[in-house]
C-alpha cells in the first residue's frame, strides 16, 4: 500500500541515521493538483517518495527540504499556497487555481517508536486516527474509521488535522473469475482491502488471486453476512451467472456501504432488477445499485472492465 511504502521509507531512513522531512497536504481548495492525505517524505541523502501535487512546487520543496538538511534546521511549519500568479504571498509556481494547505515536520531517529506505531496501525488494519497539529504528530485510537479527513484552523499555533490510518477502503469482488481477477488487481493498486468472495473453492482465478487480502468462499446467499459495512465499504458483482448475481444482490442491497455495482447487460439488468421485486425487494432500494457497473468506455476484455470498474468506484470515493 502506498501508505506503507511512504512510512516504511521514514524508518528505513531513520535507522540508517538519515534526517527525513514530510511534507503533508492537509487542506485544498477546487483546482489544487494536491489534497488531503498527499504526502511526501524527503531523506537527507536525496532519496523522496510520494507527491503533494507535482510540478514546480514539489521542486521548489525539495529543494527547500535540502536547505533545511544542508542547515541542519528542525521544521515545523503550516502553510497554505495558492496557485494562482495573481497572489500576492504565498504563490506555488502552479496556474492550476486553488490552493493547497501543506505541513511541513522534520523527524530524527528519536521518531522511531512514533514512526513504527503508524506501521503497525496500517500494518494490522487497526482502527485509528493520525493527528498532525501545531504541536506535532499524535495517533488517535478509535473504535471504528468513519470520517477520512478533518481539518480545522484557527491560526498558525492553533490548528488541527485528522486522518484515518490502517484502512481507508474496503471493496468486495463478489465473483472470482476472470473480470474479478482483473478487479482485484486495479483495486490493490489504489490502496484498497480487496475481498474476493466465491462459491468456487477449487477454482483456479483464486488460487491466481494474489492480488486479493482475502478470499472468502461460501453460498453467494449468505454474501452479505461477511460485508464489513461503512462509509468506505464497495461492493462489485461480478459472478459467473444470472443467479449467483441475483442472490449475491438480494444478499447484500440491506448494507449500509457506499457503492454496490453490478455486471451485466441493460437486458440482463432488467431481469434481474425485475425479479428481485418479485421476491419481495423494494424498487426504491435498487436506485443505489449502479447497473450495468462501470464507467461505459466500451470496455470489452476482463482488464478493460475493471478500469471502467475501478474508475466509477474512484468518481464516488473522492466526490
Amino acid at each position: 500500500m502506498k501508505e506503507f511504502h511512504l512510512w516504511d521509507f521514514i524508518h528505513h531512513n531513520l535507522l540508517k541515521n538519515n534526517a527525513v522531512i514530510l511534507i503533508a497536504v492537509v487542506n485544498h481548495e477546487t483546482g489544487s493538483p494536491g489534497k488531503e492525505g498527499f504526502k511526501m517524505a524527503v531523506s537527507s541523502n536525496g532519496d523522496f517518495t510520494g507527491s503533494i501535487g507535482g510540478g514546480v512546487m514539489e521542486y521548489n520543496a525539495l529543494r527547500e527540504c535540502k536547505c533545511f538538511f544542508k542547515n541542519k534546521t528542525s521544521v515545523r511549519k503550516v502553510e497554505k499556497l495558492y496557485h494562482n500568479r495573481k497572489s500576492t504571498s504565498n504563490i506555488s509556481g502552479l496556474i492550476c487555481a486553488g490552493s493547497q494547505t501543506n505541513f511541513t515536520i522534520s523527524f530524527e531517529k528519536r521518531d522511531l517508536k512514533l514512526i513504527e506505531n503508524i506501521l503497525e496501525f496500517i500494518k494490522l488494519y487497526k482502527p485509528g486516527k493520525i493527528q498532525f497539529s501545531s504541536d506535532g504528530i499524535k495517533i488517535l485510537r478509535v473504535k471504528k474509521n468513519d470520517s477520512v479527513y478533518f481539518y480545522n484552523f484557527i491560526k498558525d499555533s492553533n490548528w488541527k488535522y485528522e486522518e484515518i490510518i490502517g484502512l481507508k477502503n474496503y471493496v468486495y469482488i463478489i465473483g472470482g473469475g476472470h473480470v474479478g481477477l482483473a478487479v482485484s488487481k486495479v483495486m490493490s493498486m489504489l490502496d484498497f482491502f480487496v475481498t474476493i468472495y466465491d462459491d468456487r473453492k477449487n477454482l483456479l482465478m483464486l488460487k491466481q488471486s494474489t492480488f486479493a487480502n482475502k478470499i472468502i468462499t461460501g453460498s453467494f446467499k449468505k454474501t452479505g453476512s461477511k460485508i464489513k459495512e461503512g462509509n468506505q465499504t464497495y461492493i462489485v458483482i461480478v459472478t459467473k451467472s444470472y443467479i449467483s448475481d441475483k442472490e449475491s444482490l438480494i444478499s447484500v442491497l440491506n448494507k449500509n456501504v457506499r457503492y454496490i455495482g453490478i455486471m451485466g447487460t441493460k437486458v440482463k439488468i432488467k431481469k434481474i432488477f425485475n425479479d428481485v421485486v418479485k421476491e419481495g425487494i423494494k424498487k426504491e432500494q435498487l436506485k443505489k445499485v449502479n447497473a450495468p457497473i462501470g464507467i461505459d468506455i466500451n470496455s470489452d476484455t476482463p482488464e478493460e472492465i475493471a478500469v471502467s470498474i475501478a474508475a466509477e468506484i474512484i468518481r464516488i470515493k473522492n466526490s
